[in-house]
Formats: structure tokens, sequence, C-alpha cells
């Protein structure tokens, strides 16, 4: 059970109707999330900067979701580990390969270079601050990505682990729910509680 309330349909302004009708349409952020956090000014200020930060810029929106999963499930967050992207999905994205994400991309066949090295910073990113302030995880990153695809990817992460963070506490959906919807999720290595 949520700890926030969802706003009501007959509370909805037709620009809140529209960002539930996008969720709807997208799958991410999930419905139920924009619902809790459009209830709120600041909220709804979140929810056009996700959408952008997720969908618009330089980079694969793919690779983008990927990076969110492996932060989500990192942290255990029921809800954001089970919100699936049907824009990422259309893009090729399956749970065959989100397994690979969660388990061993450096290994994978399924995965570019591309992707790996996002991955990796994703990873590094949700270790800790400590963990990307060092010179050569942004030689690594610039041997691979542009500065504009840095900073995008770096806005992603941030956004994932913080807002991450608060989207678990609300309890959409608890660690224990979401790996009884995904057993999957359950063999996945998680970062150890903060």
């Amino acid at each position: 059970m949520p700890r926030l309330r969802y706003i009501d349909d007959s509370e909805m302004t037709p620009q809140i109707r529209e960002m539930v009708a996008s969720a709807e349409r997208t799958g991410a952020p999930d419905p139920r999330v924009v619902r809790i956090m459009s209830r709120s000014k600041v909220g709804i200020a979140w929810i056009e900067c996700w959408n952008k930060v997720l969908y618009e810029g330089v980079l694969p929106h793919k690779m983008k979701e990927m990076c969110r999963i492996k932060i989500s499930v990192a942290h255990q967050c029921g809800y954001c580990s089970t919100v699936r992207s049907k824009v990422a999905q259309a893009e090729g994205l399956t749970e065959e390969i989100i397994d690979d994400v969660l388990n061993d991309y450096q290994n994978s066949n399924k995965l570019t270079a591309r992707e790996k090295a996002a991955l990796k910073y994703a990873e590094l990113f949700k270790s800790g601050e400590h963990a990307i302030d060092r010179d050569e995880v942004y030689r690594e990153l610039q041997e691979t990505f542009t500065d504009e695809e840095i900073i995008e990817l770096g806005q992603l992460c941030a956004q994932t682990d913080g807002v991450g963070k608060l989207a678990k506490s609300f309890n959409v959906i608890s660690w224990e729910q979401a790996c009884e919807l995904n057993p999957r999720l359950g063999t996945a290595p998680a970062q150890a509680a903060e």
C-alpha cells in the first residue's frame, strides 16, 4: 500500500491527465508514481524533467533504460525494478538482455561496447560519489562518449538513484512483491543497504 495517496481523477488538471496518459503509453515512469508526484507543483516539474532525461537527448533510450534498471535493482526498489519502458521494448530491450544487464553485463554478447561502458558508469555511480569522482573514470568515458553524452548519462544516473530512493520509500511495490512478480530479481546482485 503506497504511503502517499494517488491523485483523484477529479483533482487532475488537463496537464496532469496528459502526464498520466503519457505514462500509460510509454510505461516509464509508471502511472502510479505520476499519480503521486503530480499532487505537487515540484513533483509535476520532476515528471517533466524525468521525461526529458529519459526520452530526449542524444543517447539511445534503450541504453538509458538499461542503466535505470541496473541502478533500481541495486537499491532494491520494487517499483522501479519492475517498471519497463514500452519504448525501450520496441527498441529491442528484452528480459533476456535485462538478465545480462543485472548479472554479467561485462561478458554479455548481447550488449554493445557503448552499452557496457554506460552500465559500468551506472554501477560506479550507484556505488557512491567517490567512485565516479576520479580522472580515470572520465578519461575512460571520453573514449566512448562525447561530453554531451556524459552529461546526459550522469543526469540519468543521478535522477534514477536519487528519485528512485524516494519512489522506493513511497512503497508502491515492495521488493518482496517485485520478486514475486519477477522471480529473476531475487537473484540479481543488490547494493549494500544504505
